[in-house]
């Protein structure tokens, strides 16, 4: 499930339209359809405010749209397994330090 696939299920499962929510975040109707259709990719202020209008945990909702959001950036690279493997490890040097 992708990040806007996941924004739209709990969308509807709150009875929330589109345009009430885009509202709320001050954004256009048609960008946050957008968003849910998966073509195009939340900025991270757009990310924490649909965790505040929807009522979710703002860190487990960034985690999903980040993961999402590496996914969008790799999606077409070859390699995609050893450049994570490289990530992984320059994460772990970073938090031994």
């Amino acid at each position: 499930m992708t990040f806007g696939e996941y924004i739209r299920e709990i969308r509807e499962e709150q009875q929330l339209l589109l345009r009430e929510v885009a509202s709320q975040m001050n954004i256009d109707t048609a960008l946050l359809s957008k968003i849910e259709r998966g073509t195009r990719m939340a900025r991270k202020e757009q990310a924490e405010a649909l965790a505040k209008v929807l009522k979710q945990n703002k860190n487990e909702l960034l985690q999903f749209w980040m993961a999402d959001k590496i996914v969008f950036m790799l999606k077409d690279e070859k390699n995609i397994t050893e450049i994570l493997k490289i990530v992984e490890q320059k994460i772990n040097r970073l938090s031994k330090k």
